[in-house]
């Protein structure tokens, strides 16, 4: 059962299908699995992303499936500007003190970021985990040296914390490299 499955979803490989390329074999999926299912085309492109997923996966699900139907910016460069309009959006919220709306724009730049990811051929998900892992090894060396000098972290000024900070990050940089 499984073998003819996977005949039947791929005849670009196993008959005389034939696509142009990786977008029109996808397309091309989609479409079987909707016969076998006896449904019908969805309404909508981005029909069928469970709204249980993580927000940052769900935003790289919606996004990649609107690209699938033309809905994208041609290259990485107004995503940037996006990023840069969104983030001015959020600071006038800010500066406004329009506390109902900063959620909202905070939001926006949130999703813009996710789409940068995805311009850049990065998953947002991975990124976002390894900076945090980042963050988190920098902060337990902040700790530690806080600790050597027998200071508090709640004694210290952000610019003493700041200074920790840069020490560490300075000591986990890996040497260059000559070649």
């Amino acid at each position: 059962e499984i073998s003819a499955k996977l005949v039947r979803r791929h005849p670009h490989v196993f008959g005389d299908d034939q696509c142009a390329d990786s977008d029109a074999v996808l397309q091309r999926w989609d479409e079987i699995k909707r016969a076998e299912k006896g449904a019908a085309a969805p309404e909508s492109a981005i029909h069928g992303i469970p709204k249980s997923l993580s927000a940052l996966l769900r935003a790289q699900k919606v996004q990649k499936k609107a690209a699938k139907v033309g809905f994208d910016w041609p290259d990485v460069a107004p995503v940037f500007a996006k990023l840069r309009e969104e983030i001015a959006e959020l600071e006038a919220e800010v500066a406004a003190g329009h506390e109902d709306r900063i959620e909202d724009e905070l939001g926006d730049l949130l999703f813009t970021v996710v789409n940068l990811a995805r311009a850049l051929k990065c998953d947002a998900e991975t990124a976002l985990q390894r900076a945090t892992g980042k963050f988190i090894t920098r902060f337990h060396g902040v700790e530690r040296l806080a600790r050597e000098r027998s200071v508090s972290l709640h004694d210290l000024t952000l610019a003493e914390l700041d200074v920790l900070w840069d020490e560490v990050k300075a000591a986990r940089t890996p040497p260059s490299v000559s070649i």
